[in-house]
């Protein structure tokens, strides 16, 4: 059984090429992923500075803050507890997304070092089943140049 080395290298080849554009969706997905996960992030951090800053300027308030301004405030302390609970759980899922599209990147990157692996095989062996036919021409060349040359000196021995 003869291997056409030649085909098995192109299909290694579109393998190769299929990996790497797969690589490169994963990575963009992945930096889409990053950038959400900054974002939800970014989002928590805006909501505890809120309620910081709601606290810091009651505090600094005037020296007559009445029950009513005080429960104005906490009542948009609570409100702002929500968000930030809201914003925490939406940090949590993204930054939980944003890891597993790292899990694929790197699976992605482990299936195109495979194929570059596989390719670079396949063309080792290509190279060395043209090696071989050059050489077993060369050897049928030397021998069909022998053949000639002990015929020829048998015809001029016979002669």
């Amino acid at each position: 059984m003869t291997i056409a080395w030649s085909r098995l290298t192109q299909v290694r080849e579109r393998h190769k090429q299929a990996a790497l554009e797969n690589v490169a969706r994963e990575r963009q997905a992945s930096e889409v992923r990053d950038a959400q996960a900054r974002e939800a992030q970014a989002q928590l951090h805006e909501r505890v500075a809120a309620k910081t800053l709601l606290w810091q300027a009651a505090a600094r308030g005037e020296a007559s803050f009445s029950i009513a301004q005080l429960g104005q405030t906490s009542a948009w302390s609570r409100a702002l507890d929500v968000q930030i609970a809201q914003a925490a759980q939406a940090a949590r899922q993204a930054l939980l997304q944003a890891a597993q599209q790292q899990q694929v990147l790197a699976a992605s990157r482990h299936r195109l070092r495979a194929a570059l692996g596989e390719l670079d095989r396949a063309q080792q062996m290509q190279r060395r089943a043209d090696s071989e036919r050059r050489r077993q021409r060369e050897l049928r060349a030397d021998d069909a140049a022998e053949e000639a040359a002990s015929q020829a000196w048998a015809a001029r021995r016979g002669a």
